[in-house]
């Protein structure tokens, strides 16, 4: 999906004799100047505006009080970036362009206001950067908010609607991912926290038959939420999925053992295991390699048992 947005950004900016001001729904990106962090940070998988961040999240929010026409749907201010959603409900009135302009120049407005940042471009002034003024204070404050234009995906179908509006909910999360650790170690793909390979507490070995019965993977579960160790699995089958959940959704630290290429992206489900760094994916498998094969199973099961041996019996012979 990420990529699928780069490369619409990355062509023309507008549709070819598209008519801006008919009705419909619009994804929109706005760059902040010079791509610079202006708006905030992202902690622990959560957007933490700043005071400018705020500013923008409120003008934005406040576009249907000026264009009776526009209805809002879901939006997000980020470190660098602007995603929103925006819908035109009746033609003849502003088109998208004007919307966006005055949007823009209302947040650079206000907070040239509330700071008393100007471009130094056009006024003079002790520059630093990309037209930031110094103040007598010694506070820098940008004088330039937004890069130029915008980017807008036209949404044609509910479809596509719910596609763009699960990808502006997620961008705080998938900022966040952008940090966690992956490499190459000792031959094996790796990506998370890989100081689980070294921690000196009590390792399990999940494995799970498809024959067993939903009893006894019950009572495994609930032996799993109350587990303060490590849990290495290639959670390939049904009932070592089922328990992933539990996994996740605990505290006990997590090795996979892929019997595939490392995944590319982090899905939802994994984002808050990844972020309390007690998630680890490790492959002896390229990461092209996308699907498992009965083979590959096998090699990642005996890496699980040889991964939760070893650890073990390090730690018989310590105490």
């Amino acid at each position: 999906m990420a990529r699928e947005i780069k490369r619409s950004m990355s062509q023309k900016l507008r549709m070819d004799g598209r008519d801006y001001s008919r009705p419909g729904w619009y994804f929109l990106t706005l760059g902040a100047d010079y791509h610079r962090p202006l708006f905030g940070r992202v902690e622990g998988g959560e957007m933490l505006p700043n005071e400018l961040g705020r500013l923008v999240d409120r003008c934005w929010s406040e576009i249907p009080q000026h264009y009776h026409h526009i209805e809002l749907g879901a939006w997000q201010v980020m470190p660098n970036h602007f995603h929103g959603l925006i819908r035109i409900v009746r033609p003849g009135e502003k088109g998208l362009g004007e919307v966006v302009n005055m949007f823009k120049g209302s947040v650079t407005r206000e907070w040239r206001r509330s700071k008393g940042a100007y471009d130094v471009s056009r006024h003079g002034g002790k520059e630093h950067g990309h037209g930031e003024k110094e103040h007598e204070h010694g506070e820098k404050e940008p004088a330039r908010v937004w890069a130029p234009n915008y980017y807008d995906v036209i949404c044609f179908d509910a479809e596509e609607l719910a596609v763009r509006e699960n990808y502006v909910r997620a961008n705080p999360r998938r900022w966040a991912m952008r940090d966690v650790p992956q490499g190459s170690f000792k031959g094996r793909f790796y990506k998370g926290n890989l100081a689980l390979l070294e921690m000196h507490v009590p390792r399990m070995a999940l494995r799970v038959s498809r024959r067993s019965s939903e009893e006894d993977v019950a009572q495994l579960q609930r032996g799993l939420a109350a587990f303060e160790g490590v849990v290495c699995s290639t959670f390939f089958s049904p009932g070592e999925r089922s328990c992933l959940n539990v996994l996740r959704a605990g505290t006990a630290h997590i090795v996979w053992m892929l019997p595939m290429g490392v995944p590319e992206s982090i899905p939802a489900d994994w984002t808050r295991s990844f972020l309390e760094e007690r998630a680890l994916w490790i492959s002896t498998f390229p990461n092209e390699m996308t699907d498992a094969s009965r083979a590959s199973c096998e090699q990642a099961n005996f890496l699980v048992e040889q991964f939760c041996s070893d650890g073990n019996n390090k730690a018989g012979q310590e105490s």
